[in-house]
């Protein structure tokens, strides 16, 4: 989980941040593997694949979108008042 750091005279510092596997992000998530794939597939957890195309996909996950993720959606019926 690194990220490259790219910049040029005329510009600031660019930090491009690398992407993980499901089994990372199941870890980051506290979640299993199987359960974060479910909802990936279902559009629930933003999750990158590899070949669109593919019948069966090999996702990849940026740990900042899953985070924001989390810190911004409320995922019950009741919502707080």
């Amino acid at each position: 989980m690194s990220a490259s750091i790219t910049s040029s005279p005329a510009q600031p510092v660019e930090i491009i941040e690398s992407f993980v596997d499901a089994d990372a992000a199941a870890a980051f998530l506290r979640i299993t593997r199987r359960t974060l794939l479910q909802k990936v597939r279902a559009g629930k957890i933003p999750g990158h694949p590899l070949d669109p195309a593919a019948q069966k996909k090999d996702w990849r996950f940026k740990l900042s979108e899953l985070d924001h993720f989390v810190r911004t959606s409320v995922h019950s019926r009741k919502q707080p008042t």
